[in-house]
């Protein structure tokens, strides 16, 4: 593959997606070849090379779970075992449910925590207390039940790493797997502050092609679940530690856990995410072509991380921009074109309902009774109410988006405020009623507290 042909290629798309910055990195089973572009921050004052650090997001789930079966390969921790054996915070929690929670199950996104608990103190730093916290919490649905993504599931994994280890969350991260595998992604909130330079992000607003500088903050407490940053090229590394060729994959995971971390688990159904969900790992395209990986999403930028253990093939895209969602299933389809069939997850988008009607909405007037109304999932509350003569979509962090309804009860929604790939979620029938009891909207279910009037 050829270093140059791949970077003219990059430049060219991340033009098109007014993405201010980026790399890509690609193992081919035999060499890594890195391509960058653009800027780290759109003043052009630095540009991006293959060391620029980029927010990872939900990408830092794949370096979290694999310290995690990494305990569990020394013999430290038990997969199936109730965290409650652990953590002292889940022997009494206000829901019974939780104490029989199970590491597996927080992996898998099935363990029934809410999806996005925040502590009233935002600089909280303590995931002890993080933990008491969300021992306070009901439960949305019993444990191995089903799939509702959760950030707090893996916050409360970076706590269960702290009582196994002794050690501060970062610090276990950094001394058990970021230092052996020879990589250094900056840990947010670290006291000695990142050894190279951040990339800033930006915000696209739909229509227009202007990148605007916005801040990135996550609170201390939520670093296990998204708070790394790095290069594509450390992803890559991490990819080449699952599929086996790293020279340091002996010392650092048994070929066991490296397995067990890539089996499905069953009832984990992401709809909208993967085809399939495993410990920390989605799974992407069809069965013949099946990679692992996972994305993340943070105020302005976007993390991409595929792999295919049978071929070596590794791919990892990081973007400083939210249309980096966008970009991204152009880098799948141009790899295509080099050879690399990169497997990604394309839920199909039905046409609109033959009873749709409005302004591009797909919703007409009964759809519309049915599904207005409020759905929570803890502290979020998703809101759906009648715009116009069709739905909108909110939440109180300032999401807004236009809902498209398809056929059946699935839909896409697609932010007002900034250019990037739309969401697809679905509305689910309540077995016995017949009446709309869930929204499932990128991974994360909510019950529907009531309608709207």
């Amino acid at each position: 593959m050829e270093a140059r042909h791949l970077a003219s290629r990059l430049e060219e798309l991340t033009h098109a997606h007014a993405v201010p910055g980026a790399q890509l990195s690609v193992h081919t089973g035999t060499e890594t070849v890195d391509a960058v572009a653009g800027t780290e921050c759109c003043d052009g004052t630095r540009a991006v090379d293959p060391r620029s650090a980029f927010a990872y997001g939900s990408v830092t789930k794949v370096f979290a779970a694999t310290l995690v079966l990494q305990l569990v390969s020394d013999g430290d921790l038990d997969l199936d075992r109730p965290v409650s054996d652990v953590l002292a915070e889940f022997r009494e929690p206000a829901d019974a449910r939780l104490a029989s929670v199970t590491a597996r199950q927080l992996l898998s996104h099935t363990s029934g925590l809410v999806a996005d608990h925040e502590l009233d103190e935002t600089d909280e730093r303590s995931l002890f207390r993080y933990a008491k916290s969300v021992a306070e919490l009901p439960l949305l649905d019993r444990p191995g039940n089903s799939f509702s993504y959760s950030n707090t599931g893996y916050n409360i994994l970076g706590r269960v790493v702290e009582e196994v280890t002794g050690l501060r969350w970062r610090d276990a991260l950094q001394d058990f797997l970021l230092r052996p595998l020879g990589v250094d992604p900056y840990v947010d909130h670290s006291p000695d502050g990142p050894a190279r330079p951040l990339t800033t992000g930006h915000a696209v607003r739909p229509g227009q092609r202007e990148a605007r500088p916005v801040d990135q903050f996550l609170p201390p407490t939520w670093t296990p679940a998204g708070g790394l940053s790095g290069s594509a090229r450390d992803l890559v590394v991490l990819a080449r530690l699952h599929i086996g060729t790293d020279p340091k994959v002996a010392a650092l995971l048994e070929d066991e856990q490296r397995v067990e971390m890539r089996t499905p688990v069953p009832g984990a159904d992401a709809f909208g995410m993967a085809d399939a969900w495993a410990l920390g790992l989605g799974h992407y395209g069809s069965a013949d072509n099946r990679w692992l990986g996972h994305d993340g999403t943070v105020d302005g930028g976007t993390a991409h991380l595929r792999f295919h253990p049978g071929s070596g093939l590794a791919v990892a895209l990081t973007t400083n921009a939210t249309t980096g969602s966008s970009l991204w299933p152009d880098v799948v389809e141009e790899l295509r074109t080099l050879g690399i069939d990169v497997g990604d997850h394309r839920p199909g988008v039905p046409a609109p309902h033959p009873a749709a009607s409005g302004a591009g909405t797909g919703t007409g007037p009964q759809e519309t009774e049915r599904l207005v109304g409020d759905y929570a999932n803890g502290d979020t509350v998703f809101s759906v109410r009648r715009h116009h003569d069709g739905i909108r979509l909110s939440d109180r962090t300032g999401l807004v988006a236009d809902v498209t309804l398809n056929d059946g009860l699935n839909f896409t929604a697609r932010r007002v405020d900034t250019d990037a790939a739309p969401y697809v979620g679905r509305f689910v029938l309540d077995g016995g009623t017949g009446e709309i009891a869930l929204l499932q909207l990128a991974g994360r279910s909510a019950m529907r507290v009531r309608a709207a009037v």
